[in-house]
């Protein structure tokens, strides 16, 4: 039996390595006895789209959790007593999880006035901390304990209402045959305890299995369980990997679990550059290390107000193209891909005729015009929901439905009372204009229109303000996918009302969940035209989506935002984990280790992602008005310049 490690930093083309050996295997047999485990959703499509053999079965490329839904659907006859209450399961997406745990928060809200968070948060917090138990096989019941347990200086009461928190949304998942992440991989570590399930994974004859780094100790199982039997197997890890902690990876785990299994191969990259190790060592220790000969050239970009640097970035960026360098070769890394940075970003490239291929985790539905103008068409059109509409997000929608300027849409919206479009009068359409009138009345009588009949299910009202309303603008291709997103996650919130109650009007219940902003807008789907396209992203997203480019800008590197708090109010993933001693105590001085090490380790993964130029990007006051004061500048200083040459190897583009 055949057992490899590939072994090498980010960048060096592990994931190629494993795609060849797939592709060899596939060549010599047929697909559906290869299984192939990968580290995300972007990867599992990139992979499936790589595929062109002349022969092939099935296809068997998952993340872990796309697995584990495959094989719960796939035996849930046999899951007991499960399958014997429900024809099938009913898993719930992230949003509808969340929105089901805030209900039962809120029976117990007064037990969490002492935190500083709102009880949207709080209900995020508990379904992550749901997960990472079922990730590490730590019993339910005992998280509250064991978070008390080690931070006594925090209110127990907090963490035993926590814990009654997950028991009733529990026993309500259970009673309504409801499977949100936690509960589902929990009920397949089950499924993979038993003899006969065990016995049909022997359907694989070998195992790909990427990034194992980043796996969780629940995806380790299934990895050992296949380990027991397959002809061949090959695991990659990344010497600098360890990234998805916060999400339930152990990566330090995976190694002495797998690390001796078979035979290691290093990959090394050539043109990889050398300077990682010389940040990481920077920002542990505050020492100047030796440094390797080959380094990436180093541009400082430095204002006192974040609003100048975003402008000075945007044109540094615009000259770069102007140089040569590929659209696709820039990538713009920041702690925080706000709002005003993708907008200020945009608008320097499109005066050069280049798009922006934003690849953040955490966009909101709720920031995007197209979703919110659907929204407020949702609470105009049911004003026996009774939830408050804003007059700034009314003139935005009308501004876009209508095509008006600013002012005539904000003229119109003061015209709106209680749900109500009166009648323009002739003065007031003189002001605003005929045209901006015009659609004002058609807009009236839609609504007058819908209103006469029965209230429609929230995502059939949608298709039907898309296909009738906003369809006929047109919409750019970016806000088709976000409203197709919208539809989608709509009609799911609403399939699961069949088995949760989520109140009279579920409808009402999913703009509430909209406007609190946990329905993402994560798209897997990028610009039609990447290669003419500067990418936008976050560390994390950069990392997980195994990106390389020659030109990396590193936004606000005297942010804080660099160095990743992994605690919050009520989760701590370091005391969810497995491996986790039993009676230490998480303090101050070991949250700040981690912070340190979770910074050092991102920063040296970039630049071994860097193909040579590295622009730094700091400003003294963040678009809050606070003082910035955060260690990566100051490290990135003492390792790239060194000692000597300081102010010349990190001068270009100053102030």
């Amino acid at each position: 039996m055949e057992r490899m490690l590939l072994v090498g930093p980010g960048g060096a083309g592990k994931t190629e390595k494993l795609w060849q050996r797939y592709s060899s295997l596939a060549r010599k047999g047929r697909t559906d006895s290869i299984l192939v485990l990968l580290w995300n959703a972007r990867d599992v499509r990139d992979w499936r789209e790589r595929v062109d053999f002349p022969w092939a079965g099935p296809l068997h490329v998952y993340t872990y959790f796309g697995w584990v839904q495959r094989e719960i659907r796939r035996c849930w006859p046999r899951l007991d007593p499960w399958g014997e209450m429900w024809l099938e399961p009913e898993f719930l997406t992230v949003e509808t999880g969340q929105f089901a745990m805030l209900r039962h928060i809120q029976t117990r809200q007064a037990d969490f006035a002492g935190l500083v968070t709102s009880p949207e948060r709080l209900a995020i917090q508990l379904g992550s901390c749901l997960v990472l138990a079922s990730l590490n096989g730590i019993a339910f019941s005992e998280i509250g304990s064991r978070l008390a347990a080690a931070m006594p200086d925090k209110d127990p009461n907090v963490y035993k209402s926590a814990q009654q928190v997950l028991d009733s949304y529990i026993a309500g998942a259970e009673k309504s045959g409801t499977l949100d992440y936690g509960l589902a991989v929990a009920l397949y570590r089950q499924l993979l305890a038993e003899p006969w399930y065990r016995q049909e994974l022997r359907q694989f004859k070998h195992l790909l299995a990427d990034d194992v780094d980043e796996q969780s100790p629940a995806a380790q199982d299934l990895i050992a369980a296949l380990l027991e039997h397959v002809e061949s197997a090959v695991l990659t890890f990344s010497t600098d990997g360890g990234h998805a902690g916060f999400f339930g990876a152990d990566a330090q785990g995976a190694w002495q679990r797998f690390g001796a299994i078979g035979k290691i191969v290093p990959v090394r990259s050539q043109q990889q550059l050398g300077a990682g190790r010389a940040v990481y060592s920077s920002i542990l220790s505050g020492n100047v290390p030796v440094l390797p000969r080959r380094r990436p050239q180093i541009e400082l970009i430095h204002e006192d107000l974040r609003s100048e640097l975003l402008d000075r970035v945007g044109e540094r960026v615009v000259r770069l193209l102007a140089q040569g360098v590929p659209a696709s070769e820039i990538a713009v890394i920041a702690p925080l891909a706000d709002k005003v940075l993708e907008h200020t970003l945009a608008f320097h490239l499109k005066e050069a005729g280049v798009s922006l291929n934003v690849l953040t985790k955490n966009r909101r539905l709720i920031d995007e015009p197209y979703v919110r103008a659907m929204m407020t068409l949702a609470l105009l059109a049911h004003p026996q929901w009774q939830l408050d509409w804003g007059v700034p997000d009314l003139a935005q929608s009308l501004q876009l439905l209508l095509k008006l300027d600013p002012v005539r849409a904000w003229l119109l919206s003061r015209q709106v009372l209680d749900c109500n479009l009166p009648a323009l009068e002739l003065w007031q359409r003189e002001r605003v204009g005929f045209r901006a009138a015009q659609g004002y009345d058609l807009l009236r009588q839609w609504l007058d229109s819908y209103r006469q009949g029965p209230e429609q299910p929230i995502d059939l009202f949608f298709q039907r303000v898309f296909g009738e309303l906003l369809s006929r603008l047109p919409p750019a291709r970016d806000d088709l996918v976000v409203c197709r997103q919208l539809l989608v996650s709509a009609h799911k919130f609403i399939k699961t009302t069949g088995r949760i109650n989520l109140g009279t009007s579920p409808g009402a219940a999913f703009i509430r969940m909209l406007s609190a902003g946990t329905v993402a807008a994560e798209s897997l789907l990028e610009p039609a035209n990447r290669e003419h396209a500067v990418i936008l992203t976050t560390p994390y997203a950069y990392i997980s989506g195994h990106l390389r480019s020659t030109v990396q800008v590193w936004m606000d590197c005297t942010s804080r935002r660099w160095f990743q708090q992994d605690v919050r109010e009520l989760i701590n993933p370091h005391v969810l984990m497995a491996r986790w001693p039993q009676g230490e105590i998480w303090t101050d001085e070991y949250n700040q280790s981690v912070s340190l090490h979770n910074g050092a380790r991102v920063a040296r993964a970039l630049l071994r992602r860097c193909g040579g130029h590295l622009l730094v990007a700091a400003a003294n006051i963040d678009s809050q008005g606070f003082e910035q004061d955060g260690e990566l500048l100051a490290a990135l200083y003492g390792a790239l310049a060194g000692e000597e040459g300081c102010e010349n190897a990190l001068s270009t583009g100053t102030k």
